[in-house]
């Protein structure tokens, strides 16, 4: 509970003073990095993932992790999110790429390392991702507050075009 509450603190004093998160990479070619992996090298048996840290820049403490993962053999693919401790968890998760909704989503599980949403990444959702310069990932902080964060796409639709 101290845990929750002194980050929910430490993210309304960084957005009211406008503390720099840094996306993983200072390269603005590689925002989105990706990475491929399996039990055999066997192209469709592969998982594939293309994804994106975002972190205080004094402190590298994770806020988001966003990734686009492509199953192996074919399986749709899934948007997952990892996000600080903290939320005011009953206060959806909205997406929008440069001001248009792509979703609204619900955590599915917290843990130590943080909060969990996992959900269809649809072929909409993607192309919105790969047409746009920002996406925002709108939060509840608590009941009464609501606060966002851009995430960058530059390199988004280089990423999905190797991992696809």
């Amino acid at each position: 509970m101290r845990f929750s509450l002194s980050l929910t603190a430490a993210l309304t004093v960084m957005f009211l003073q406008g503390t720099p998160v840094q996306a993983q990479q200072a390269e603005q070619g590689e925002l989105w990095q990706t990475r491929c992996a399996g039990a055999s090298r066997s192209a469709e048996a592969l998982t594939c993932e293309a994804s994106q840290s975002l972190r205080v820049k004094e402190s590298g403490q994770l806020l988001f992790k966003v990734d686009i993962i492509y199953p192996g053999n074919n399986a749709a693919p899934v948007f997952q999110m990892q996000a600080p401790l903290g939320f005011y968890l009953p206060g959806k998760v909205k997406l929008t790429v440069d001001g248009t909704q792509i979703g609204d989503m619900t955590i599915s599980t917290c843990d130590q390392r943080g909060c969990y949403i996992s959900a269809p990444a649809t072929d909409a959702m993607i192309e919105a991702m790969k047409a746009g310069a920002q996406l925002q990932i709108d939060f509840a902080a608590s009941a009464s507050q609501r606060q966002k964060i851009d995430v960058p796409l530059t390199g988004f639709s280089r990423a999905i075009a190797a991992i696809q």
